[in-house]
């Protein structure tokens, strides 16, 4: 929104908003890939010499395609995608209410949804699993890119799909 071509979302393409979808890109690369993957330059076995080239072949491309007002509307869902609304604020008793065989997976390396946040709520719904996902590309281990991401994530919705009911 802060792209002065957005025009309060009507825009003619996504090059009207380039700028500020390379800034929501960036604002991915801090966020959404763990420290490590900064750290070891994991973006280098995806054949980039540089981060910077990584930022500009990578990143930028994946979401310079995306419409600027879905990516908002991403942003929205995340801000107000409270189930506690549902009990007058009681996290408790709204995961309490899930009743579904439920399997939490959280990356082990993802810095939105860290294991160590997501296994007190996993405790609040009834009849759970915290089940880890280890990537070193953190929260965007999302992507699939490394060879052991999808396995695991096979394994662990076989699993839940083998529970007797």
């Amino acid at each position: 929104m802060s792209d002065p071509g957005w025009n309060g979302g009507e825009y003619g393409s996504n090059e009207d908003v380039v700028a500020g979808i390379k800034r929501q890109a960036h604002i991915w690369g801090i966020m959404g890939f763990s420290t490590e993957f900064w750290k070891q330059e994991v973006w280098r076995a995806m054949e980039f010499e540089t981060m910077d080239e990584f930022m500009e072949g990578f990143l930028e491309p994946y979401f310079t395609v995306m419409d600027p007002n879905d990516l908002l509307t991403q942003a929205w869902k995340w801000q107000r995608g409270d189930v506690a609304r549902h009990t007058g604020g009681d996290l408790a008793a709204a995961l309490g209410r899930i009743t579904a065989r439920t399997f939490v997976m959280s990356i082990d390396e993802d810095l939105l949804f860290p294991p160590r946040d997501c296994a007190p709520e996993q405790q609040m719904i009834k009849n759970s699993e915290l089940r880890i996902v280890e990537d070193i590309l953190g929260h965007l281990g999302l992507f699939g890119v490394t060879p052991d991401y999808m396995p695991q994530i096979n394994q662990h919705l076989a699993d839940l799909l083998a529970t007797e009911v």
